[in-house]
Formats: C-alpha cells, sequence, structure tokens
C-alpha cells in the first residue's frame, strides 16, 4: 500500500521513526473538496483494515489533501455507490448486522491512537470521519457542519454514535438537528477538537504527536485505550473489572520493563 500512485482517491505511506511506525492515510479528491465516493470508499476500508490488523503500526494519521478541505462527505453525485436503497431485505440485514460503513471502513473501532486532522472544510461524513480520531487537531480556518441536514442525507457513518459521546447531548444535538457551521475556535470550546493550530500546520503537529506516542511502550498504551474506549459506557463495576483484565498482560510485558529501564537512567521527557 506504500506504492499508491498519486492520482488513486486514498494514499497511505508508512512513516518509520524512533520506537515504531505511524500509517498516513491522505483523502486525495481535493478536486471536489475530498468527498468519498464508492471507490474512495473501498481504499479507505482497504486502510483502516490495513492499520487495524497491522501489528507493526502504532498510530495512523488522516487527513484531506490539499489545503481546503478535510472531507466534506458522501459524494452525492455518487451516493447509490455507497447505499443502494434498491437492497434486497437481505443486503439490508447485512448492512445493519455486518456493514463496516458506507464511507469505508467506519464501523471499524480501532483500538490503537488515531490522529485526525483537519485543514478547512469538515462536512457531513466528513465530520463523521473525523470524530474517529482519539486526538482531533485542526487548522484554526477549519469549519465543522453536519451539512447533509440541508440536503435530507442522514448521518451513517458514526456521527450519531460519537458526536453525543465526545461532546455531549448538550452540544450534539444542536449541531445534528441544525447543520449548523461552527469555526475552529467553537468546535475547540465544546471538545470537538483537542487542539487549534495556525494555519497550514495542524498536519505536522500530527506528526509530531504520532512520533511522540510511537516512542512510548506501547502495551500499556494500547490497554489502557482500550478500557477507556470500552469501558465509558459500562457501569463502574464492569469498567474497572475491564481495566483490570488489561492489567496483567502489561505486566508481564517486555515494553513495562524496557519503561522501568529507561526511567531508572533517568528518562524524564514530557509529551510536547
Amino acid at each position: 500500500m506504500q506504492n499508491m500512485k498519486n492520482d488513486e482517491p486514498v494514499i497511505t505511506r508508512i512513516h518509520e521513526t524512533e520506537g515504531g511506525k505511524f500509517f498516513q492515510i491522505t483523502i486525495n479528491r481535493p478536486h471536489v473538496h475530498n468527498c468519498i465516493d464508492g471507490e474512495a470508499a473501498q481504499y479507505l476500508l482497504r486502510a483502516w483494515k490495513k492499520f487495524k490488523n497491522d501489528d507493526d503500526l502504532t498510530v495512523a494519521v488522516i487527513h484531506g489533501a490539499g489545503d481546503r478541505s478535510f472531507c466534506s462527505g458522501a459524494d452525492l453525485k455518487a451516493v447509490g455507490e455507497l447505499v443502494d436503497p434498491e437492497w434486497s431485505e437481505e443486503e439490508a440485514d447485512d448492512f445493519v448486522k455486518k456493514g463496516t460503513g458506507p464511507m469505508g471502513g467506519t464501523r471499524i473501532i480501532q483500538q490503537k491512537p488515531v490522529i485526525t486532522v483537519s485543514q478547512g472544510y469538515t462536512y457531513a461524513g466528513g465530520l463523521e470521519i473525523f470524530c474517529h480520531g482519539h486526538i482531533r487537531i485542526a487548522d484554526e480556518n477549519a469549519t465543522f457542519s453536519v451539512a447533509c441536514r440541508r440536503w435530507g442525507v442522514p448521518l451513517a457513518d458514526g456521527g450519531t454514535v460519537f458526536l453525543p459521546r465526545l461532546i455531549g447531548l448538550g452540544n450534539a444535538l444542536p449541531l445534528i438537528i441544525t447543520g449548523q457551521k461552527i469555526d475552529a475556535k467553537r468546535a475547540h470550546e465544546i471538545g470537538l477538537v483537542w487542539e487549534v493550530t495556525p494555519p497550514g500546520q495542524s498536519l505536522e503537529r500530527a506528526f509530531s504527536y504520532a512520533r511522540q506516542i510511537c516512542a512510548f511502550p506501547r502495551d500499556a498504551l494500547f490497554a489502557d485505550l482500550t478500557s477507556a474506549l470500552l469501558g465509558s459506557h459500562l457501569s463502574v463495576k464492569e469498567a474497572f473489572e475491564a481495566e483490570a483484565r488489561g492489567v496483567l498482560p502489561v505486566c508481564r510485558s517486555e515494553s513495562i520493563r524496557e519503561g522501568i529501564k529507561k526511567f531508572l537512567e533517568g528518562s524524564r521527557e514530557w509529551f510536547k
């Protein structure tokens, strides 16, 4: 997947850094604000599967090509390639119970860090993809909207799942109901964006995050992320059990021994 041609709708690249590798996913349709058609969805699905299943990859960074858009959502000229209203009952049932998401892999739950980066329009399905980031970074000129509200197109790639969980119903429902457009500053205020950067600097900031995360011992990081993701809506008792389930494998791992060795040798670096 590293040797994709630059005219393909999604381009991936593996970056090697101290301690590991991170996976860059670029939505490459800048001429249509990086909206997703059927072909692009298939490429995205392969990219998400590659990241999930490749144990050598620690972090994924996903962004849009160009300097105007992260992703403007589904390509409405090709919406039938994503969801076919003529599907049979059996096909519709498969879509509900086994589907991976119309826009390509958006129903795959990633339990390794994902960083999403917006440098511009982040609309409709693009906002849904953006919400899949465990860390979400935006240029200060980025904008966000459930823009599909204007055209009667539903959220189908996790928007109604992630928005309430990330920013609470009080913030999610007005966005979902109205399709109102908000800027990066407002997105940061409500928790949709973790960090806002000057124009043109969000991708390099994401790479900085990825490099630093790769330098961390992995086993504890993955266990803690999994516990946080899967335990956040369990009862307190069940969440404690889920957390405890991951502790012993980490304590038996080589990475914790390496981490403690670094501490004893005087390493005290903080994340920057």
